[in-house]
């Protein structure tokens, strides 16, 4: 671990008018995070907003204060001081990253293993199952009441990077935090079907579409879906609706690596799952990815699917073998 809750907790408390980053291609831990260390600053009285280069998606527009995320080109006022929430590297900013070296005080919270800390201020734990973890760490050593709104984004951070809490990088401490959501008002049967049991009809045929065509290597230790820009028109489905679909690989039985690869204009995205002994972060840190042991990514640039693709599915197979 780089850092501490404290550290955060001090920088925040000697700076004014903060921005807070969260990676490009958001998820639920990111959104969560942001906007939960963003409440928390304004309790303080001080201004902040949450930041990220990307829309948000309407599955996470039930969240308090969802509307409050800007762009980098629509600032509602010059930052003196960021904060980066969920970020791995600076280059996860997107059009951010210009706004990041624009302020002289920075601070990064992240719980990627493979950040080594890109600013003079860090609380950077691997082990934590989720940046909503540390958030709420934070909201502790800034010593303001855990609020309702708050604790649903923390919620729904945690709740998102874990899987429901069905990854293995979920640990007793996770449950300890997600009470203190439950505690705070959090409605769970509300916030689950929300984020697990409702799918538009676009989402559900684009799954049953990559569903269809899965591939398998290696015997059936790897599983792997191709999606482009064809797969999503045909359904006027968004890359949004693709998020979640490559945990489905690892529920095949054998499966041990689960690849969603997705063509976008020249580069291709790759997103990778862990079945029990595999270490998907290193096979994503191969193509210039990163990520955690269960869950990682990556985007190969300038290269087309049918050039890149048997590429990660060799390393992948190689990984498998040693399994």
């Amino acid at each position: 671990m780089i850092g501490s809750a404290k550290a955060i907790a001090d920088f925040i408390k000697a700076n004014d008018d903060i921005a807070v980053i969260t990676h490009i291609r958001p998820d639920g831990d990111a959104y969560g995070t942001a906007l939960c260390i963003t409440e928390a600053i304004r309790a303080l009285g001080k201004r902040a907003f949450p930041a990220c280069s990307d829309r948000v998606d309407a599955k996470y527009r039930f969240l308090p204060d969802s509307c409050d995320f800007v762009c980098a080109d629509n600032l509602p006022f010059a930052p003196k001081a960021v904060l980066s929430v969920d970020v791995s590297d600076i280059k996860r900013m997107g059009d951010f990253e210009s706004v990041f070296f624009a302020c002289e005080n920075r601070a990064c919270l992240d719980h990627h293993a493979t950040n080594m800390g890109f600013c003079d201020v860090n609380y950077i734990d691997g082990k934590a199952a989720a940046a909503g973890e540390m958030a709420l760490e934070v909201i502790r050593e800034l010593g303001v009441s855990l609020t309702k709104d708050m604790a649903l984004n923390a919620y729904t951070a945690i709740s998102t990077d874990t899987g429901n809490f069905s990854f293995s990088s979920t640990t007793g401490n996770t449950y300890r935090y997600a009470a203190m959501c439950v505690d705070a008002g959090v409605d769970i049967e509300n916030t689950t079907r929300t984020l697990y049991r409702t799918r538009s009809v676009q989402k559900t045929q684009l799954l049953g579409y990559a569903l269809d065509r899965i591939e398998l290597f290696e015997n059936g230790r790897v599983a792997a879906i191709r999606l482009n820009d064809e797969a999503f028109d045909k359904f006027g489905a968004t890359r949004a609706d693709a998020d979640g679909i490559v945990n489905y690989l690892n529920e095949i039985a054998g499966v041990r690596v689960g690849i969603l690869a997705d063509q976008i204009k020249d580069s291709v995205k790759f997103s990778f799952r862990a079945g029990v002994g595999a270490d998907v972060a290193k096979i994503a840190a191969q193509f210039g990815g990163g990520g955690h042991i269960a869950a990682a990514g990556a985007t190969v640039s300038g290269a087309a699917m049918e050039e890149i693709f048997p590429k990660v599915i060799e390393c992948a197979c190689e990984a498998a073998r040693k399994m």
